[in-house]
C-alpha cells in the first residue's frame, strides 16, 4: 500500500466547458457531485459537441460555469456575461457564440457519442486543420451513463503532472488541461505510475473507495487554450513521445496516456489535503 494525500479536486458541470476547483466533494457512483451533469449538443448531427475535435469546438474551452444569479449555475462567456442554465435564451447565446445550432442538454442517453479527433493529425495539421476523427459512444465504462468520455472518474499522479511540466518548462501544464477530477499525491511512486493501476483501488478518506479500470488515452484536448491558460502542444506531444502504451480495450495500436479512469466502489467525501491510499 501506497499513502499518500489528495492534492486537487475539480469538476466540470459542462461537459468541455471549463471546471471549477473544489475543496471537496461528494464522491457517487455517477461521479463527483455536479461533475458533467450537462452537454451542449450539435443540432445538425445529435452529438455531443466536445473540443476533442478542436476545428468546430475548441471555442467551448473559452466558456466557464459561474454562480447564477438568484442561485443555481450559469455559462459564463468571455466578455463577462453570464447566462443560467435554465435560461430559455441559453441555447441561442451559446449558437451565436460557437457559429453552429446547439442546444444544451441535461439528459444523457445510452446511445450519446462525440467525434473525437486523431490526436497525431491534430497535431500534424493544427487545430485548424480536417483531422480525421473517430466516433465514440460515451460512458461505456460508467455504471451510471451519464456525459463521461468512459468512465465516472478521472485520476492522475501528482508525479506525471509534474514530469511533464518540468521537461517542457512550461508552467502552463496544469491538472486542468487534462481535466482530471481528482490528483494524489503518492510519494516514492514513479510518473505514469498509473498506467498500472488497473485492478487497484484508491481510498480518499475515511469512506470513499474507487476501484481503477486502467490507463487514460489523451486526445487533443490537452494541447488547445484553456481559458486564460495558452495553447500547450508539448502538454500532449510530450506524452506521445514518452509514454505511448497499449491499450486492447480501446482498440489495436498505442495511445499517448496520462491518468487512470475509475469507479466507485464506497462512496464518502473527498477533500483536498485527505489521506489517499493505493493498494494495488
Amino acid at each position: 500500500m501506497t499513502v499518500g494525500s489528495v492534492s486537487a479536486l475539480w469538476r466540470y458541470p459542462v461537459k468541455s466547458v471549463l471546471g471549477e476547483p473544489l475543496r471537496e466533494a461528494s464522491l457517487t457512483a455517477a461521479g463527483v457531485d455536479g461533475d458533467r451533469a450537462f452537454a451542449i449538443i450539435d443540432v445538425e448531427s445529435g452529438k455531443v459537441a466536445s473540443a476533442k475535435r478542436p476545428q468546430l469546438w475548441r471555442r467551448m474551452l473559452e466558456l466557464g460555469v459561474s454562480e447564477a444569479d438568484g442561485g443555481g449555475r450559469a455559462i459564463r462567456f468571455p466578455d463577462g456575461g453570464a447566462v443560467a442554465l435554465d435560461d430559455p435564451s441559453l441555447d441561442a447565446r451559446l449558437s451565436a457564440f460557437l457559429g453552429r445550432e446547439v442546444r444544451l442538454s441535461a439528459q444523457a442517453a445510452d446511445d450519446d457519442a462525440l467525434d473525437r479527433a486523431i490526436p497525431d493529425e491534430v497535431l500534424a495539421l493544427g487545430e485548424d486543420g480536417a483531422a480525421g476523427s473517430t466516433h465514440l459512444t460515451l460512458a461505456q465504462g460508467s455504471p451510471e451513463g451519464g456525459f463521461f468520455d468512459f468512465a465516472p472518474y478521472h485520476v492522475v499522479l501528482r508525479a506525471s503532472l509534474d514530469a511533464v511540466r518540468d521537461a517542457l518548462g512550461d508552467d502552463s501544464v496544469l491538472v486542468e488541461r487534462y481535466r482530471a477530477n481528482m490528483v494524489v499525491d503518492l510519494p516514492g511512486l514513479a510518473p505514469f505510475a498509473e498506467n498500472g493501476w488497473a485492478g487497484a483501488e484508491l481510498r480518499v478518506g475515511p469512506d470513499a473507495t474507487l476501484s481503477i479500470i486502467g490507463a487514460t488515452p489523451r486526445c487533443a484536448v490537452p494541447m488547445l487554450a484553456h481559458g486564460a491558460l495558452p495553447a500547450a502542444p508539448g502538454a500532449l506531444t510530450w506524452l506521445v513521445k514518452a509514454n505511448r502504451i497499449e491499450l486492447p480495450e480501446f482498440g489495436p495500436g498505442t495511445y499517448p496516456c496520462l491518468g487512470a479512469f475509475a469507479v466507485l466502489k464506497t462512496p464518502g467525501v473527498a477533500a483536498v489535503g485527505a489521506r489517499a491510499e493505493l493498494a494495488v
